[in-house]
């Protein structure tokens, strides 16, 4: 039998084979290890059923206990993460609180010299509920007292009590005193195996196994015979053999014992829905902690929380069950709850090492690079909030603002601020005609000059530039303003577009984009949109047009249906902002024609404008698969001429949806080696190109060239926004550059006190490097309940867990 016996210890460390130049696969180890505690079961004496009474209740003691450490410790182990060749699996105690039983009064046991069966039965029954309540020695007095009549049972029972107590050696010896009177020689021969296992003895422990394997036979009549068989061949790493005998047993009893085994064994094929099926079919108080982590693996988060949160309820002070629904809140983003468990873990010892119970690592979500994915949700995603596609669509609309036209055009002498006039509004003022107005049209003018060639980086810096002159002008804080929200920079969009509609109050229009850019920081706007409608309500338009657009935009912000855009029609000179408002109107309320209709208007104003190209073709596939629109999109950009411009120095969403459009239809090479042709000719300002080039790799995969793309942004061209600063470390995480992503989120974090995604990172990297503290302060930064990331998620690393 030695030969046909697995060598690999019963704890999974790394035996070999008789084949010792071929590696164990990690499932092996995991199968081995899982397979090594079965020994560990208490397993009742076959004498019982052969007389039908006389041992009725011999594996009430351990066998369920421990078969649930062994399904949670299946569970945690077999969590999807990189595969370990190499790796040995400790055996983690589970922490459990111990049943409460009143003890019964036991009536003065007579010392004659016989009883009967049932007699028998009852003083077992009675001997294990002593020591299952603590009471050890008046239980080994009357195991002692039953011995005088069963010799065989009293050796097998004290056996176990000496294994509960981890005195292997004294167990094994009660063990192999059961296996010499010749009586239910597998099941006491296992429990000696075990024993043996325990103390470090292979040899034994090979030895006993081959002696319960061979004495099987002897129980081929007996209700338990299938699950002892399926017991012996876990025991040997048979596992696909193991799952017959134990899927069809010959008796309904231990069946609750059976229904965990299985579901080991479903784990160990890696059939979580079979092993979670197993499990709920007579489950224990202690069963909704796996039954919980099983929900966990399978995604069913809100599930997992359910039977977690009732296996607290009884056993309140479990760490494994605490670290693991702090987990599952995170993947629910209930990111305060995750907090409280981390701090709940961290009141008596900061550096609790049950924190550790489930290492972590950080990863980027694997849905935001699937093109598949990408190709049937485009509409449905979130682009980091849900609003934004929108939001950035208006933005890159919106009018900027000067007090002379004329002045602005004949400064400019620019063919292309032709089209530019589409989008200039005439600006009121309270400055005095004459030189003050001048002076400000004057330092527009310069940031308008650029803005006409969509080089929007110094236009940007011309008005700030102005801003620094005039810092009381509401002008210029929303001309600012518009710049920084098309970069992306939202928190500064939000401090000019609210300083500007201080400034003057009836600027209804910056008070409006204000409260776009708060949402998209997660802030409270509640307080300035009353105000702004009170205000509107109590301002007299020369222009209805204008009066019929702002009324628009303040029912689309407060999400109430806009009654017709007729009105739109209807303009004597109708603004590209118009349009803009009824496409994003027309897309939040799934009414195509609409949307066409808007996007074709933006195509007659700007018949090269990239964004207006491509957000016209792609709402002809509104809802589609994207896969059927790639042909479309694809010509598009080689039989139109865009002015591509936008895409290499304009505002970040032209670059965005022109590589997302090179994602979604398989163009990410092609579009690569336009930009870099590109970026080889353009020396004055390459910083777009680049920006273009490192979110193309990001989306690439090429996670490692993308954060040299990033790098060189930030340390050679001073481009160090919170915004690049943060892809950055999204590029530097893909790469593995942990430290380098540390550095950058800490940076984007100062520099944009609102970028949750930036601290939500943090967070798992904090916790990943276990630094509990930080996470859970992180994780109460972003205790939103509507946020939820659109990068980052977190796998449990069980290398950490299969290293001893």
């Amino acid at each position: 039998m030695a030969n046909d016996v697995n060598k690999a210890t019963l704890d999974g460390q790394a035996d070999t084979t008789e084949n010792k130049d071929s590696k164990q696969s990690l499932k092996d180890k995991l199968s081995l290890f899982l397979s090594s505690k079965l020994p560990r079961l208490k397993i009742p004496n076959l004498e019982e059923l052969k007389q039908d009474k006389k041992k009725l209740l011999i594996i009430a003691g351990g066998l369920g206990a421990f078969v649930l450490v062994l399904i949670i410790t299946s569970v945690v182990l077999l969590m999807k993460s990189p595969n370990t060749q190499d790796s040995q699996i400790p055996a983690k105690s589970q922490f459990t609180q111990p049943q409460k039983f009143q003890i019964p009064n036991l009536e003065q046991l007579n010392k004659r010299g016989n009883m009967d069966d049932s007699e028998l039965a009852e003083m077992i029954k009675k001997a294990n509920l002593l020591y299952d309540q603590g009471n050890k020695m008046e239980a080994l007095d009357l195991f002692e007292h039953i011995g005088i009549f069963s010799q065989s049972l009293a050796s097998y029972n004290l056996g176990v009590i000496k294994l509960k107590e981890g005195r292997y050696d004294q167990a094994l010896a009660s063990f192999d005193s059961a296996i010499s009177t010749g009586e239910d020689v597998a099941m006491s021969a296992i429990n000696a195996a075990y024993c043996a296992y325990k103390l470090n003895r292979q040899d034994l422990t090979q030895y006993y196994l081959g002696i319960s394997s061979s004495h099987l036979f002897e129980s081929n009549r007996q209700p338990l015979y299938f699950y002892l068989y399926g017991l012996l061949n876990m025991s040997k790493g048979f596992y696909f053999e193991s799952l017959s005998p134990l899927l069809h047993p010959n008796s309904a009893r231990y069946q609750r014992e059976t229904n965990k085994n299985t579901a080991r064994l479903f784990l160990l094929f890696n059939d979580d829905f079979n092993a979670l099926s197993s499990l709920k079919k007579l489950p224990s108080l202690k069963d909704n902690l796996p039954i919980g982590l099983l929900h966990a693996r399978l995604g069913e988060y809100d599930k997992a929380k359910q039977y977690l949160q009732e296996y607290l309820s009884h056993f309140p002070e479990d760490p494994q069950a605490l670290m693991a629904l702090q987990l599952v809140k995170i993947k629910l983003s209930d990111f305060k709850e995750s907090a409280l468990i981390l701090k709940r873990m961290m009141k008596k010892d900061e550096y609790n090492p049950n924190l550790e119970i489930y290492p972590i690592n950080i990863k980027l979500k694997a849905d935001l690079f699937n093109v598949n994915i990408a190709q049937e949700n485009f509409w449905n995603r979130k682009f980091e909030h849900k609003q934004i596609l929108s939001y950035k669509i208006l933005y890159y609309y919106a009018p900027l603002k000067v007090f002379n036209v004329k002045q602005v055009v004949e400064a400019i002498q620019n063919r292309a601020i032709d089209t530019k006039l589409h989008n200039i509004e005439v600006a009121k003022s309270g400055l005095s005609e004459g030189a003050g107005i001048a002076s400000v049209n004057k330092n527009i003018t310069p940031g308008l000059r650029e803005l006409s060639e969509n080089n929007l980086r110094k236009s940007l810096s011309y008005l700030k530039q102005a801003v620094q002159i005039y810092p009381n002008h509401a002008v210029l804080h929303y001309n600012t303003g518009v710049l920084y929200a098309q970069s992306g920079d939202f928190d500064n969009a939000y401090i000019h577009f609210l300083r500007a509609y201080h400034l003057d109050s009836s600027d209804i229009l910056s008070g409006l984009f204000a409260v776009m850019a708060g949402k998209l920081t997660y802030r409270n706007t509640d307080r300035i949109f009353n105000t702004i409608s009170t205000n509107f309500a109590d301002l007299d338009f020369d222009d209805s047009n204008k009066r019929d657009f702002l009324l628009s935009m303040i029912r689309y912000l407060n999400d109430s249906p806009i009654e017709d855009f007729s009105w739109v029609k209807n303009a004597k000179r109708a603004m590209p902002i118009y349009h803009a408002l009824q496409s994003v109107y027309a897309i939040g309320r799934d009414n195509i024609p609409l949307a066409m209709e808007a996007f074709g208007s933006l195509k007659k104003i700007y018949p090269q404008d990239v964004v207006a190209n491509i957000m016209y073709d792609l709402s002809k596939f509104y809802k589609q698969n994207l896969r059927d629109a790639a042909l479309e999109l694809n010509s598009m950009f080689a039989t139109q001429k865009l002015d591509m411009n936008s895409i290499y120095f304009g505002p970040n969403i032209a670059r965005e949806l022109y590589v997302y459009v090179g994602f979604i239809t398989g163009m990410l090479p092609k579009r690569e080696s336009e930009l870099e042709k590109k970026l080889l000719s353009e020396n004055d300002n390459p910083a777009g190109i680049l920006q273009a080039l490192g979110l193309l790799n990001i989306y690439n995969g090429d996670f490692e060239k993308a954060f040299v793309y990033y790098n060189t942004l930030i340390d050679n061209i001073k481009e160090d926004d919170s915004n690049t600063r943060f892809l950055g470390a999204v590029a530097a995480l893909g790469a593995g550059r942990h430290e380098n992503a540390v550095a950058l989120l800490q940076l984007s974090k100062l520099e944009s006190p609102t970028n949750l995604e930036a601290k939500f990172a943090l967070a798992l990297l904090y916790q990943e490097t276990k630094n509990f503290k930080a996470a859970a302060d992180h994780y109460e930064k972003v205790s939103r309940q509507d946020f939820v990331s659109e990068y980052f998620d977190f796998e449990i690393d069980t290398r950490k867990l299969l290293v001893e």
